[in-house]
């Protein structure tokens, strides 16, 4: 299955019932053109609250450094206050990404006030397995060359952040979506972090991309790489890898979670409508064989 394969088979304004189903590529294409300046709005208020928690990063970083430079990685604990918004960045994307309307102020607000208990807690959950991944990492990569042993966990380090990495494309999508304990989004987000291995490794390859690029242009540090880098940020970027993890995921969970779920409420539909029939039959049926018949005489009576 690719990146872009889903059938977005429900017709939308203005196109025929009859109209061919364009390819996922070109249709993403489509979708986001027409969703462009709503998501440049959605990534206005995504920027806001990324700002304020830079600026705390910026602040408690320095302090922290001051007392002890071991302590640096204090200073991205602010980072984790961001992860409620994701919510309503995550809302209104996905609604985009299934072609379905979205009010971008009231639902982004509305899915950040509504699913904030979860998305704080993963937040912080990533915030720990980075930081212990990223010392654990570092740790066994330098003991390798003394040691060759140290490759199992470095390697099994390695592992587990990938999956980890990839299991975050589905948990906001799952939050936002149904109501699931946050340790049953977790067990499907690692099952789809397996079972999605190709859309996951093009979605990485995509984001690092643009991230290379990123760094590239601030290591330049001239006032016009700068420039370019905010803009991005401000108008642009969160809007758009939000639509696209949503649009390469979205069907992920449909197929797995939403088709199931409702071809088993089908059949549980079938099963009881069948005996309700069967027990209105077998009424029928007793009734009929109750009730005498009123225009023919009693067996009995006929003989004398």
């Amino acid at each position: 299955m690719g990146l872009f394969s889903f059938n977005y088979n429900k017709p939308g304004p203005g196109i025929a019932k009859d109209a061919p189903v364009k390819k996922p590529f070109f249709r993403f294409w489509e979708v986001y053109f027409r969703k462009f300046f709503n998501l440049i709005k959605v990534n206005l208020l995504f920027a806001v609250p990324t700002a304020i928690c830079l600026a705390l990063c910026v602040l408690l970083e320095s302090f922290v450094s001051g007392i002890n430079p071991n302590l640096s990685f204090l200073g991205l604990v602010p980072f984790v206050l961001l992860s409620p918004f994701v919510g309503g960045l995550t809302f209104v994307c996905r609604n985009y990404a299934r072609e379905e309307h979205a009010f971008i102020l009231s639902d982004f607000m509305e899915a950040t006030k509504k699913n904030w208990k979860q998305f704080l807690l993963n937040g912080i959950v990533c915030y720990v397995f980075y930081v212990l991944m990223s010392v654990s990492i570092n740790f066994y990569s330098a003991q390798v060359s003394a040691n060759s042993i140290m490759y199992v966990p470095f390697i099994v380090c390695i592992l587990l952040s990938f999956l980890f990495i990839c299991a975050q494309f589905y948990i906001p999508v799952m939050i936002v979506t149904f109501d699931l304990k946050l340790r049953q989004i977790y067990r499907n987000a690692l099952i789809f972090s397996i079972i999605g291995l190709w859309r996951n490794l093009m979605l990485i390859a995509i984001i690092g991309v643009f991230a290379a690029a990123a760094v590239v242009f601030f290591l330049l540090m001239t006032p016009l790489a700068i420039l370019v880098l905010f803009l991005l940020a401000v108008f642009w970027m969160f809007g758009f890898f939000g639509f696209l993890v949503n649009f390469a995921v979205y069907p992920m969970i449909v197929k797995y979670i939403i088709n199931p779920y409702e071809r088993e409420q089908e059949e549980k539909k079938k099963a009881a409508l069948g005996q309700t029939a069967e027990n209105g039959e077998d009424a029928v049926q007793t009734a009929a064989v109750e009730e005498p018949e009123e225009d023919e005489p009693d067996f009995q009576d006929s003989l004398y």
